[in-house]
């Protein structure tokens, strides 16, 4: 076994109904880098679907001040979902209108009150964004003083999705493609030039392949040894010596003020003796995952959100294999990032069946923790559960997950 893990930044305890779940998913411009998050919500509190609108969009604007937003988006704007009573009651005044987007996706009439409402707001200074579902009416008023119109593309044929955008660009909003869930998805809507995407096509191989591509076998070869639990420590040093590069990032993440170990650590059998092996194991998986430059640095963020909140979850069903559940989580994006199937990944990697199997088949506890967090991440509520732990506590995992995630990827793999 490592030695215990040093202290992480833990998440302030968000301050909102012990049944209310809160997730983010990205926007990505055309190059897949993050342009902004979109805030999804859901109270288990609420009777109806109506009442969980309005219940979501309260203990938003209530609870996430200019700060509460960095917690969960950081330096990028939140998209904020307003409801008829939210905006009726100008929640969003208090709101800095340099963190956020607020988006009112529900159809109107121009002469009802969200087409007023959503008038002042835009002259207030605030970003909006609309469905391009709304009556033609209703989006000739106000497309123009948009910031964004958001477009399901699963409501479309290729044809129809191509001459929706060209009536879409007679406004002056940028063009949201919306439910973009494979890599074809992302190259057919970057053929008709849409400004933002959103899916999850991230977590999916771009092209997999029956084999490893020649350029990832090292990578796989170099992290075989790294998640092999019968390698002897002294082999483990050796083969993160090898990589330059990895050894200077990783001495330096050991004797930064984030780690704050007792003293200054000289060379990687020094940071073993110093951390454990487990840490190690996983600080070096990262960095050697985040070499492969040709993926998306929010590819390599999902992998860290889900190694911390599967170790979370770990621990909240007090779990002796802490480390495993990490494991499963940080690998999960292992097809995404190698571009092969996932059954070819895990037969190049000494993994227990049990770890191979929670990512393959999402059984066992391991699975499950893998199953709910996955869930989380994709707002998909009613599959968000663990061995009856609370919707606060999942929540709150989640929320560490996420500071975890951040300043780890801004201490080590910058």
């Amino acid at each position: 076994m490592g030695k215990p893990r040093p202290p992480y930044i833990t998440a302030p305890t968000i301050d909102m109904d012990n049944n209310f779940l809160l997730s983010r998913q990205p926007i990505y411009r055309s190059q897949v880098d993050v342009a902004a998050y979109e805030l999804r919500a859901h109270s288990r509190s609420a009777a109806s679907e109506s009442d969980d609108a309005a219940a979501t969009t309260r203990v938003i604007f209530n609870t996430f001040t200019d700060w509460g937003l960095d917690q969960i988006v950081g330096e990028h704007p939140g998209l904020i979902h307003l409801n008829a009573q939210s905006l009726a009651d100008g929640l969003w005044r208090p709101i800095p209108k340099s963190r956020v987007m607020l988006g009112y996706f529900a159809d109107f009439a121009p002469t009802e009150g969200p087409a007023r409402e959503l008038s002042e707001l835009a002259s207030a200074g605030y970003r909006t964004a609309l469905s391009d579902e709304l009556c033609p009416e209703s989006l000739d008023s106000l497309a123009d003083s948009a910031h964004l119109i958001k477009v399901d593309i699963t409501r479309y044929q290729p044809d129809e999705l191509e001459h929706r955008v060209a009536e879409l660009r007679r406004y002056q909003a940028k063009i949201l493609a919306g439910n973009v869930d494979t890599y074809d998805d992302l190259e057919f809507c970057r053929s008709l030039d849409f400004d933002f995407y959103q899916g999850t096509f991230l977590s999916k191989p771009a092209a997999a392949k029956k084999e490893l591509p020649v350029g990832r076998r090292t990578i796989v070869l170099l992290l075989s040894k790294l998640q092999n639990p019968e390698i002897p420590v002294t082999e483990l040093e050796q083969a993160i010596s090898l990589d330059v590069t990895i050894s200077f990032k990783l001495l330096r993440y050991a004797n930064s003020a984030a780690v704050a170990l007792p003293r200054s650590v000289s060379s990687i059998g020094h940071a073993v003796r110093l951390v454990g092996t487990d840490l190690l194991r996983t600080w070096s998986s990262a960095l050697l995952l985040s070499t492969i430059d040709d993926k998306p640095r929010e590819l390599m963020t999902v992998a860290l959100v889900r190694s911390r909140m599967c170790d979370l979850l770990a621990q909240s069903i007090k779990s002796s294999q802490r480390e495993s559940f990490s494991s499963a989580g940080l690998l999960s994006v292992l097809d995404a990032l190698l571009d092969c199937p996932m059954a070819q990944v895990m037969a190049e990697l000494p993994l227990t069946a049990e770890i191979r199997n929670a990512i393959t088949d999402r059984t066992g506890p391991i699975g499950q923790a893998l199953r709910c967090v996955v869930a989380y991440e994709n707002s998909d509520w009613d599959e968000v559960q663990f061995y009856g732990i609370s919707a606060a506590t999942i929540r709150d995992h989640y929320m560490e997950a996420i500071a975890w995630a951040r300043q780890l990827s801004n201490g080590l793999l910058n």
